[in-house]
């Protein structure tokens, strides 16, 4: 995809966390925090210090009770 593609896909309207962490060699923090420009529903953008890309690995209990958290409130 390039850029003009992407400007054309729909915004995502369904309530979005965004598990983002400061070890992520993939993602740089700038990147990550642009995605909630293309999200109208409900947003949170949550940061994980010191945990690296694979969080479902790196932080499972943390990453469960993130998403624990936002099922129940959506």
């Amino acid at each position: 995809m390039d850029g003009d593609e992407l400007t054309d896909l729909p915004l995502v309207t369904v309530p979005t966390l965004y598990v983002w962490s400061t070890d992520d060699a993939a993602l740089g923090r700038p990147a990550a925090e642009a995605s909630g420009a293309f999200v109208t529903g409900g947003y949170r953008f949550v940061v994980l210090e010191g945990v690296n890309h694979r969080i479902p690995e790196a932080a499972p209990k943390e990453l469960a009770r993130l998403l624990i958290e936002h099922l129940a409130t959506t």
